[in-house]
């Protein structure tokens, strides 16, 4: 059975170019198909939070670059320096977020093709404190090979310097039997919350209940 490859990505608009930007998005989603013959987008969603962009996909059998999806959005999105490959001429609009949680992985379409359309979608941001980020990978690499499955199937979490970006499906779908993980140990701490917390820079300008995650809007999905 063919792999599923699951990307997300960052974006920034340029300044007074944000509506410049969802409207490109939304004209470049129009164009797209979805199914699960391989090079197919499986799903796809894009949120929207201030002047940034994130975008999640799933694709079929093989990786799905953002050029592909969007062509060039050079003119309405920042461009971002660096990068492990050397980049195409136009500009790197889109940075790669970093899967550093998932709930479990997506191994072929048969395991992950979802059985019911998800009724709510999410995605919220947080800032790790930059001395604690190894700490965090740390206990959720943890908590993924511990208890995998045991939450929120489609659940990920994803990160870019400092700032991690949670995608969620709503409702969770946990199923059973519960797979096997890579540990066998059971050192997940059972006040989970009360060892996340210092790992977090607050957002003083958050309301209330915000503090840590803040919500992002959701723009389109698309599965």
């Amino acid at each position: 059975m063919p792999s599923i490859h699951r990307s997300t990505y960052r974006a920034q608009a340029k300044a007074g170019q944000r509506e410049a930007a969802l409207a490109h998005f939304h004209q470049s989603a129009q164009q797209f198909k979805l199914g699960l013959a391989v090079g197919d987008l499986m799903t796809i969603s894009l949120f929207r939070w201030g002047a940034y962009f994130f975008v999640y996909w799933e694709s079929v059998g093989q990786e799905i670059l953002p050029e592909a999806l969007f062509g060039d959005m050079s003119e309405s999105l920042e461009n971002w320096h660096g990068g492990a490959n050397p980049q195409p001429p136009q500009a790197r609009c889109f940075v790669p977020m970093m899967d550093i949680f998932h709930c479990l992985a997506a191994e072929n379409v048969a395991q992950w093709k979802r059985k019911a359309t998800p009724e709510r979608i999410t995605g919220r941001v947080a800032r790790l404190q930059p001395e604690m980020v190894s700490s965090y990978i740390f206990y959720h690499y943890q908590l993924q090979e511990e208890k995998p499955g045991s939450f929120d199937k489609y659940g990920i979490i994803s990160l870019h310097e400092n700032l991690i970006f949670f995608y969620q499906e709503h409702p969770f779908v946990v199923e059973e039997p519960l797979p096997k993980g890579k540990l066998s140990t059971s050192h997940t701490p059972p006040d989970w919350h009360g060892v996340m917390f210092p790992h977090f820079m607050l957002w003083n300008d958050a309301e209330p209940g915000q503090e840590i995650w803040r919500e992002t809007e959701l723009v389109f999905h698309l599965e």
